[in-house]
């Protein structure tokens, strides 16, 4: 059938006819000898007929209601059949200008939020069996639908985004958007479907995606498209929702879920661009916002939920009761003042994306400071790995079960031959703890070797071999089964190389030796990182670890900080010496945050430990931490978090080098991978400028970006973030930093 066959039952005569894109029906522009323009629709589905006949009616009776032109029948007989069973329809064409194309001013989006409003309120009584009726993919309830497709998506980092939000849908929307009341909503107010002229809404196209949905549902549909491709989507968002109030009110459990509508929309977008890509098609106008959904979704990773839906409601509701003073109080009162707090104006968190985190006051902050989420905060594959294993079986290791085996040799492939036992336990303090005393059971020995400004944890044995803490305030020193190590530091050392730093250790151990005390191990982390992120010096444990081995000293390195790709050029610290221990320490971000540790070792020192006295920890190896501790080594790899460590921790390094030569208070730049630490001093006297680090990490606090001090005159700015954080959050800090330097006196 030609196309001016399709024409004939028309009383036109077409002049120019244009074929236009679009899915779901053939569509063209037709302008007849008149000077006529119509939209012609050529349906080739003949189930869809009925709905195709009740989305005229919605049009017709919209056209009517509303003070803006709506794509509608041209003719009183709106359906055209044809003898295969297609049928056609001729709509009015309205010429203007694409939202998409125009830059929307807050007068523009305060109108677009008038018609949304004015179109809600012309269908409040509008029923239709047949919309009613019609579910599809693009029905914001069954955006979970989608998930099953997000493989398609072949960036990972793009998407665990994507799972991200959808599982944050799953948990805030997805009840409170059942409960919800539902009426008939256009469903695509995209800004392919909205004509503007100047400030106002000209005219609505394209009902193809009506559906019966809570009204929020269309409000985030259009939000979604109106807010790309814009720095302020705040103040348009704003605007929109003015707009909307104007003419319809919305309750406030309506705006608590419009930002994850959007985020949600803007997910079954970017996945259905990618399984129409899969599946080969390659029509333009399927990808046309695909970019600009993605540039959405990352910025909208910058924006606090609790900041989006304070702007929003500020206009209609009270302002919501602020919980942080009740919760110091609280704090005060319940918990030992032993216990902390970050920052001279402690900051109350509500929840967290990668490498972003929420307060209840609204701020977003960058965390350049939390190495525990090592993968980043909240990660989609990490809470679903839990959720899934804790409703299925969670026991200890008295059973057999597949995640404790599996993962075990996984781990243990990421060591060399050498290490080939592992005991999982539940921190890095209990796995330090742990270590000393499988070494000194191995070598009947108790006395043991540390390094000055070490840590290693917590527990009672944790603090016994932990310099920074048992010469640091509170402490007594030294017990007298412990030897201190000086800490082979370049930068104020009193060394010039790492082999001389061993042969003071050495000269330190043939005292021990001479009078008779041979340490049963030495422990130490690769690089110091309560120490100040301080590397060990080239050559220290090359030289020291062969001596201490022919003495029978057992070799700890505690990888709990450093360990798990943080590195960049290798996975575990003790590579960068290339050097084997017999223990390896690890600690929480083996699981992203929950609690896990544990203790590799070599065979020897694995059936010596088994002496009799039964080892036993409840929860150590648990299948729930297995299955976690799975998928950070699946995000690890399939992010490659290792190379990306590698590469955003080097563009770190020049550009915080890149500062010293106008800011002589950097006494010292330190970094290896993302595990960076930048030493600050009196320009002059480079004594450890104590008072002025701290006065710069809350500084850049209030600037919103997360670090922290440390070292034993705590005067290093030390910053170990997720490895998901970026080269754009790198030049974040720097911009803050050095305004902070420059406007911080010393």
């Amino acid at each position: 059938m030609s196309n001016y066959d399709l024409f004939e039952p028309y009383p036109i005569t077409p002049a120019k006819i244009t074929r236009l894109a679009g899915y779901g029906s053939v569509n063209y522009q037709v302008e007849d000898l008149a000077g006529q323009t119509y939209l012609f629709k050529h349906h080739t589905d003949p189930d869809s007929f009925k709905r195709i006949e009740a989305e005229n009616k919605i049009m017709a009776h919209l056209s009517a209601q509303l003070p803006i032109e709506v794509s509608s029948p041209t003719y009183d007989d709106p359906l055209i059949t044809y003898p295969d069973r297609s049928f056609s329809r001729m709509l009015c064409f309205i010429n203007g200008v694409f939202l998409k194309d125009v830059q929307a001013t807050p007068e523009l989006s305060f109108n677009f939020g008038k018609v949304i409003a004015l179109s809600h309120q012309s269908l409040d009584s509008y029923r239709d069996v047949e919309i009613e009726a019609y579910d599809h993919k693009w029905n914001l309830m069954n955006c979970l639908d989608s998930v099953e497709d997000m493989d398609l998506i072949s960036d990972p980092s793009q998407r665990k985004i994507v799972s991200y939000f959808l599982e944050q849908f799953k948990q805030v929307c997805s009840d409170p958007l059942r409960k919800l009341p539902k009426k008939i909503i256009h469903n695509d107010l995209n800004d392919w479907n909205v004509l503007v002229s100047g400030n106002e809404i000209k005219g609505i196209i394209d009902f193809g995606d009506l559906c019966y949905a809570p009204r929020i549902c269309d409000v985030a549909i259009a939000m979604a498209y109106l807010l790309l491709d814009t720095p302020s989507p705040l103040t348009r968002a704003v605007a929109l929702i003015e707009g909307y109030l104007s003419i319809q009110k919305l309750d406030e459990k309506e705006i608590d879920l419009l930002y994850y509508l959007i985020a949600a929309r803007l997910c079954v977008s970017v996945i259905s661009s990618n399984k129409e890509r899969s599946q080969g098609n390659a029509e333009d106008y399927i990808f046309v916002t695909e970019n600009k959904a993605w540039a959405l979704l990352s910025k909208w990773l910058e924006i606090n939920p609790i900041l989006f839906r304070n702007r929003l409601t500020k206009s209609f509701a009270p302002e919501r009761l602020n919980l942080t003073p009740a919760l110091i109080l609280k704090r005060k009162k319940h918990l030992s003042s032993v216990l902390s707090l970050s920052y001279d104006d402690p900051i109350h968190m509500t929840s967290a994306a990668f490498q972003y985190m929420y307060a209840a006051n609204g701020d977003t902050y960058l965390d350049a400071y939390n190495n525990i989420p090592h993968v980043g905060h909240c990660h989609p594959d990490i809470t679903q790995a839990a959720a899934k294993q804790i409703n299925k079986l969670n026991t200890n290791t008295r059973y057999l079960y597949e995640a404790l085996m599996g993962y075990s040799e996984r781990l243990l492939n990421y060591f060399p031959d050498a290490l080939d036992k592992v005991i999982f336990v539940n921190s890095g303090s209990e796995a330090a703890d742990l270590a000393i005393r499988m070494a000194q059971n191995f070598t009947s020995n108790k006395h043991l070797l540390v390094l000055a400004d070490g840590y290693h944890g917590h527990t009672r044995m944790g603090i016994d071999i932990s310099a920074y803490k048992f010469d640091g305030k509170g402490g007594s020193g030294a017990n007298d089964n412990i030897t201190v190590l000086p800490l082979p530091k370049m930068y104020h050392g009193t060394h010039s190389s790492g082999e001389d730093y061993a042969l003071e250790a050495i000269a330190i151990i043939e005292d021990l030796l001479a009078k008779d005390i041979t340490p049963a191990a030495f422990i130490a982390e690769p690089i110091s990182g309560c120490g100040g992120q301080v590397p060990l010096a080239g050559g220290y444990l090359q030289t020291l670890y062969p001596y201490l081995k022919e003495q029978g000293i057992v070799c700890i390195s505690d990888e709990v900080q450093v360990g798990f790709g943080r590195m960049g050029t290798v996975f575990w610290g003790y590579e960068l010496y290339d050097i084997v221990p017999d223990l390896v320490v690890l600690g929480k971000p083996m699981g992203n945050g929950h609690p896990i540790g544990g203790v590799v070792s070599t065979l020897a020192l694995s059936e010596s430990f088994d002496n009799g006295m039964e080892f036993f920890s409840s929860f150590g190896g648990n299948p729930v931490s297995m299955q976690i501790a799975h998928a950070v080594l699946d995000v690890i790899e399939r992010e490659n978090l290792q190379a990306h460590a590698s590469k955003v921790g080097s563009y770190f390094d020049e550009c915080a080098k890149n500062l010293v030569p106008d800011y002589p208070q950097i006494g010292d730049v330190r970094n290896q991978g993302l595990f960076l630490g930048l030493e600050l001093v009196h320009p002059i006297t480079l004594a450890p400028a104590t008072a002025y680090a701290s006065k710069i990490k809350n500084e850049l606090k209030r600037r919103l970006i997360l670090t922290g001090t440390d070292g034993p005159r705590d005067n290093v700015l030390k910053l170990k973030p997720p490895l998901c954080f970026t080269i754009q959050n790198v030049d974040q800090f720097f911009e803050a930093f050095e305004r902070t330097l420059k406007q911080t006196p010393l």
